[in-house]
């Protein structure tokens, strides 16, 4: 991918501090030259990396103002007790100490490995050279920096006048709502104005909500939405702000961990859209419909079958399957002739559309995620060792 400039006022780097054996990048940082106002989402796991505790504490703080952003990969610093939020704490002050800002107006993240203290030295000692490498072209940098089983960067832009929306995150392997194993960051020069957390949730809900690799969810989970207010307020910002959030999250879902497929679920027709999305989500995160995928198995029972777990009511006679274009399912019965249309469907295209019409009201939903391989089991078997 080609280089992306950050917004105005933006500088961005990544570097490697030593945390990962195979010294790739493992060390991010973006600053601001003034704090600027941000909004956060976090996990809902129980089980919090030491990060959600820390960047909670400062932006209650500092008023949801934010001067810098250091991010680590390779050690998710969760589980790590006291000391683990004693050292997010201790980085957080390394950064303001260079920046000559509070420490509350500083962020910290970590994503990686559970249960392992940070190495602090390295972490510490890595920070002049973080300093050292910003620039206003930094994104990619920071990209590459930020991710663990990931295969691909993840960048997405969109353009609003004078100003500018730069999506960076990672995520490929624990992928699930609320909200995934994932770090989105969303930077802007546009002012934000108005409620900045309502706006965040509900592009999050559009977006990020609606992915899933493999079911599960992370305790680190972290979507940041964060301003340098270098111009004034954007039309249809919002609008943007889910359309790169949506950009994304399926960027994260083709990259899942072994996959060969990008799944859309689209659902149609639905008594709601909450309702849509509950039932593509349960689809989506079907085992069984995963590894048809990956068989180039055009197997609609297992779509129907999922879609009647998923607690929305519809009647099934009426229901609608498609695989592609092509109707493998309906009026109450299935239509084996178009079955090898859907099987060559499968097997040409690398992104691909499951449908089903519930035929229970209007609404509609799309959720996205991947085929299920043996690759998957081989890069969770061997994550650690």
């Amino acid at each position: 991918m080609n280089a992306i400039k950050m917004p105005r006022g933006f500088r961005a780097a990544g570097i490697s501090a030593g945390i990962k054996q195979r010294g790739d990048q493992d060390l991010a940082l973006v600053t601001l030259e003034r704090a600027g106002p941000a909004a956060a989402l976090f996990t809902r796991n129980q089980l919090l990396g030491a990060h959600v505790t820390v960047c909670r504490e400062h932006l209650a703080q500092s008023g949801g103002r934010v001067r810098a952003l250091l991010v680590n990969s390779g050690n998710a610093n969760c589980a790590t007790g006291d000391a683990g939020i004693d050292d997010a704490r201790q980085l957080a002050g390394a950064v303001a100490e260079r920046m000559e800002c509070p420490a509350s107006e500083v962020l910290v993240m970590s994503t990686g490995v559970i249960g392992a203290r940070l190495p602090m030295p390295k972490l510490l000692e890595a920070v002049p050279r973080l300093f050292d490498a910003l620039a206003d072209d930094g994104a990619q940098e920071f990209n590459r920096a930020i991710m663990t089983t990931d295969t691909t960067e993840k960048r997405a832009t969109r353009t609003l006048g004078d100003a500018r929306l730069v999506g960076v995150a990672k995520g490929s392997g624990m992928i699930h709502p609320d909200m995934a194993t994932m770090l989105a960051y969303l930077f802007t020069d546009a002012a934000l104005g108005g409620d900045a957390h309502a706006m965040l949730t509900e592009a999050n809900q559009q977006s990020f909500q609606r992915m899933t690799v493999d079911g599960d969810t992370s305790p680190n989970d972290t979507v940041l939405l964060w301003s340098s207010e270098k111009s004034g307020p954007a039309s249809l910002f919002e609008r943007a702000l889910t359309s790169v959030s949506g950009e994304l999250a399926r960027l994260i879902a083709k990259d899942g961990e072994g996959a060969s497929r990008l799944i859309t679920i689209r659902v149609s027709n639905a008594p709601t859209e909450d309702a849509a999305a509950q039932v593509g989500r349960v689809i989506a995160t079907s085992p069984l419909v995963k590894t048809a995928v990956a068989g180039r198995d055009p197997n609609w029972g297992r779509i129907l079958s999922a879609a009647g777990r998923a607690g929305v009511p519809f009647d099934p006679n009426r229901a609608m399957v498609r695989v592609g274009t092509s109707v493998v399912f309906a009026d109450g019965r299935p239509h084996p002739a178009n079955e090898g249309a859907a099987a060559r469907y499968l097997a040409d295209e690398a992104e691909v559309i499951l449908s089903i019409d519930l035929a229970a009201g209007n609404a509609t939903a799309d959720v996205w995620t991947c085929d299920l391989t043996a690759d998957y089991v081989s890069i969770n078997a061997d994550y650690r060792t």
